[in-house]
């Protein structure tokens, strides 16, 4: 839903009647939205409505019934859910954020962390039901006391049975023989680029060097302006802007970052001022407004459009792995960044002050601890080996 003041609201629609959730709705508008109010959020809020009321719809469970006569999941339905939690949904097809039965008839599961945040959002609905269904059932204030021990008993059964949604830890970037196999995917005269067109070759090159050489998000690769580059200085400015009535797009990409100005190559601004001149600018559509990353027909880009773009690159070249995304272009650049850090000789809180900087993160964030912790990983592993030669010498030097 977009608003006049240019907010976009997330809801969820019932597949058959094309309606709103009724309760799903009051629940994103009263308990998501005043606390976060990123659309982002909501929509993950609301995806995990979308699983909960697609195993109510499976295991055929009136939750509302449920939860006014405080008769809440039985355990043999917890494990159920948990274990559901792994199965990917079934897509209507549209962008709308549908109702949507469990695929139950393909091997294929989701990611660990996608699970976990699926039974988080699970558990935050279920508790504000179980709270809203306490108001309205419980006459006293002694069964209203009652009725919360057995809610947090119920919800405290279902965390034990979630997983750790801390699995970036272990996203790696490309390695160099993946990198070098992108590189040559990506470039335009290459017959292994996936792409028909002239144009599309060009603009899917640029916003992978784009993410390869700057480690930019995906919405703040796409809220990028050509009023924003500086091709005089080599200068790029990330700029938030939320509920922008100038983006046309429903889902409007964001900068959850802070603000910045980050530095590009020449040949990054060459290629970009190229792009800009021979491609883009030869598309009508693409002249009413300046964001770089434009359609075929000149609209802004949007998220879902580079979602399939990687799933493109994945498709032809399964060598990049499974989970190659626009996001492992972002843990490439980081671990670039470890291995020119320790080249530069910088300390642990040099690098740290410089990568919060490049990614957005404010000084205070931890977030950079994540790449701190594979450096010393790295560099534990190379002295665990420089000891072994070391030992492993000395020992043939004996027998010989």
């Amino acid at each position: 839903i977009l608003f006049s003041t240019g907010e976009r609201m997330p809801a969820l629609v019932s597949a058959n009647t094309g309606m709103p959730v009724f309760a799903a709705c009051v629940y994103a508008m009263t308990e998501v939205r005043p606390r976060s109010g990123s659309p982002a959020t909501i929509e993950q809020a609301l995806r995990g409505v979308q699983f909960l009321l697609a195993f109510e719809d499976l295991r055929g469970i009136d939750l509302q019934n449920r939860f006014a006569n405080a008769r809440f999941l039985d355990l043999h339905e917890l494990d159920d859910l948990a274990a559901l939690a792994y199965l990917p949904l079934r897509s209507g097809g549209t962008d709308r954020k549908e109702e949507a039965p469990l695929a139950r008839a393909t091997p294929a599961t989701v990611a660990v962390s996608t699970a976990a945040i699926r039974l988080q959002y699970c558990r935050a609905y279920l508790s504000w039901l179980g709270q809203a269904a306490a108001s309205q059932t419980c006459a006293t204030l002694e069964q209203r006391a009652n009725y919360m021990v057995m809610l947090r008993e119920f919800l405290a059964r279902l965390t034990a049975r979630a997983p750790s949604a801390r699995s970036s830890r272990h996203r790696v970037g490309l390695d160099a023989q993946a990198r070098a196999l992108l590189l040559h995917a990506i470039d335009p005269a290459s017959a292994e680029n996936p792409w028909s067109t002239a144009f599309l070759r060009d603009r899917n090159r640029l916003l992978a060097l784009w993410g390869l050489g700057t480690g930019l998000r995906r919405g703040e690769l796409l809220g990028l302006r050509i009023r924003s580059i500086d091709f005089r200085r080599n200068l790029a400015d990330v700029v938030r802007r939320p509920d922008d009535k100038t983006d046309p797009r429903m889902a409007q990409p964001n900068t959850k970052t802070r603000e910045r100005s980050i530095g590009i190559s020449e040949e990054l601004a060459y290629l970009t001022h190229q792009h800009i001149v021979q491609h883009r600018a030869r598309i009508a559509g693409a002249l009413r407004h300046d964001f770089l990353f434009v359609t075929a027909t000149g609209d802004p880009l949007s998220l879902s459009a580079v979602t399939k773009i990687f799933q493109g690159l994945r498709r032809h070249h399964p060598q990049l792995g499974d989970a190659f995304s626009s996001h492992v272009l972002r843990h490439t650049w980081n671990e670039d960044f470890s291995e020119i850090a320790d080249r530069a000789g910088m300390t642990p809180g040099d690098e740290r002050r410089a990568r919060n900087h490049a990614m957005g993160w404010s000084e205070s964030s931890r977030s950079a601890e994540t790449y701190l912790h594979r450096r010393t990983r790295r560099l534990a592993v190379q002295a665990s080996v420089e000891i072994q030669r070391k030992v492993l010498g000395e020992e043939v030097s004996r027998d010989a």
